[in-house]
Order: C-alpha cells, then structure tokens, then sequence
C-alpha cells in the first residue's frame, strides 16, 4: 500500500487522469468534497469508478455507487453494500485497510491487489482511494478507481469465467 502525493508514482494512466483531476480540486490544502466531483468531468472513468461513504464508529465503507465496469468484472453489484458484507474469494485484497489508510493520511492510496480467479489462475490489478470530506477535514467518503489493465482474460469473483466484454479496450 502506498499514499500517493506526485502523479509520476502512478503507473496507470486513469488512475493518474483520477489522481490529478482530485488534486485540482483540493483548494486552500482541503481534501476536495463529494460536490466537488462532478462525473461530468470524467466521464471515460466513470465505469471504473466507485463511490463510498466512510463511517468511523465502528469503521466501515459503504459502497454508494459502482461502475459498470467493476460491476462486469466482478460479477457483483453491490452498490449499497457495506464492504464488511462482501464475500471476497480467497480474502482478497487489503481493502478495509486500504480504506483506513486514506482516511488517516488524508492522501490517496494505491493498492496492487493479487486476484485469485481460478484454482491456477492469479492476476492483479491496481486500485486507487483518495479521500472526501463534507468539511474539508474529516474524511467521510471515498472515491476510488479499479484498473484492470494488466489483467489478460475477463473474469468474474470465484474464478467463473464472465461473458466477453462489450469492448475489448481496458481502461489503462
């Protein structure tokens, strides 16, 4: 896990057009509030991209949006699911963790997370949260990016191959 602060420390073109498009709206050193992101802007990640409202006792993320893309991916909508209610094959990936990090740094955070999609099969694909808050201070949402470039073949959760995509062109 890594708190992102320069554009250059991302590898992933999205997840840096994201990263930068989050920076210009941090006014005054403010982490930039929900209002603030406009999907209008970036339409071509709005896909990929989710949406979260953090709660800070007990801890927990809950999913307000998710992108179609995710959604493909995963075989899962769970938009309106809390993240503690998501089964995760294999217990993948850093999330709550990932989570907690954005929202005591302050800072977005970058994840490689390891997909265990077949008994034989791992990929891994890159996701990013970087913080919102209502006041400017306290994080209480979340906007984060999945890129699944790197990743070869269309799977859904379990290992169960997913139908071929509408397009074969992964955001990158």
């Amino acid at each position: 896990m890594q708190c992102i602060t320069q554009a250059d420390q991302i590898e992933s073109a999205a997840i840096r057009q994201l990263f930068l498009y989050w920076r210009s709206k941090c006014v005054d050193g403010r982490i930039p509030r929900r209002a603030d992101i406009d999907p209008v802007d970036i339409p071509s990640l709005m896909p990929n991209i989710m949406i979260t409202d953090i709660e800070h006792d007990p801890f927990r993320v809950r999913y307000r949006l998710v992108g179609t893309k995710v959604v493909q991916m995963t075989g899962y909508e769970f938009t309106g699911k809390y993240l503690d209610e998501i089964a995760l094959p294999n217990d993948e990936g850093p999330f709550q963790e990932c989570y907690q990090a954005a929202c005591e740094s302050r800072l977005p955070v970058l994840q490689r997370i390891r997909w265990h999609l077949a008994e034989d099969t791992i990929e891994e694909y890159d996701i990013c949260i970087l913080p919102l808050s209502d006041d400017g201070e306290t994080v209480n949402k979340a906007v984060a990016i999945e890129c699944y470039a790197t990743v070869r073949r269309a799977y859904k959760f379990a290992g169960k191959p997913a139908a071929a995509p509408a397009t074969r062109n992964p955001v990158k």
